[in-house]
């Protein structure tokens, strides 16, 4: 039997080639079936288990839900209500109450009574919505806004703003004698519940877009 002839230049070739392998690609040629060391628990732990934190954040992410819901719907119900109140007062000052001034006295008393029956329910009604949604957008905001002086002076500001539009326009659907005086100079006091309307709405949109202080 003759001895098999080896190719010295072959040998050397295969011997730097397998010098330069590390010895997870050696053990991956010697068995192709078997994979890399540590493949195995790394895509294991890739399907069977989160990053960490996922669950947390998952979790946090079911409990705002709800709190989401709430706050996008005492938002619409809060700026609904603003447009509806300040614009019929914007409506009655700078067109209705300009309009009537042909009518005869009997005609316009009885048009206002009839304005006044049906208004007073969305001042009302309005006033019960801006106090709910109010309180409530409060008490979600303070926690961000913890030690900002400027925030909440201005919101305290609002605050007393939106009272007093509050009682002006109360008083102006009303029917109390101490107050009848007010209701004769309703020009009077629509123009003020305009104006601090109008104050009310800049302080909040300067609020919105200054947004929380880093």
């Amino acid at each position: 039997m003759g001895t098999p002839s080896v190719n010295n230049s072959d040998a050397r070739i295969t011997f730097r080639r397998a010098s330069a392998l590390s010895p997870v690609q050696l053990s991956a040629q010697s068995n192709p079936t078997q994979p890399y060391p540590g493949t195995t628990a790394l895509l294991g732990n890739a399907s069977s288990e989160q990053p960490p934190g996922h669950l947390s954040l998952l979790n946090a992410s079911q409990e705002r839900h709800p709190m989401q819901i709430l706050d996008t719907i005492s938002r619409i119900v809060h700026v609904a209500t603003a447009i509806t109140l300040v614009g019929g007062s914007v409506f009655t000052l700078f067109v209705l109450l300009p309009s009537i001034k042909a009518l005869s006295d009997d005609a316009r008393q009885q048009l206002a009574v009839a304005i006044n029956g049906r208004w007073k329910r969305f001042i009302h009604g309005g006033i019960l919505l801006f106090l709910l949604s109010g309180f409530y957008n409060y008490f979600r905001a303070m926690p961000a806004h913890k030690g900002d002086g400027l925030y909440h002076g201005l919101l305290g500001t609002k605050i007393l703003l939106a009272f007093a539009v509050f009682f002006f326009a109360s008083v102006l659907v009303g029917r109390s004698a101490g107050t009848e005086g007010m209701r004769a100079n309703r020009k009077k006091w629509l123009s003020v519940i305009v104006i601090l309307a109008a104050l009310i709405v800049s302080i909040s949109g300067f609020l919105k877009v200054r947004g929380v202080l880093p």
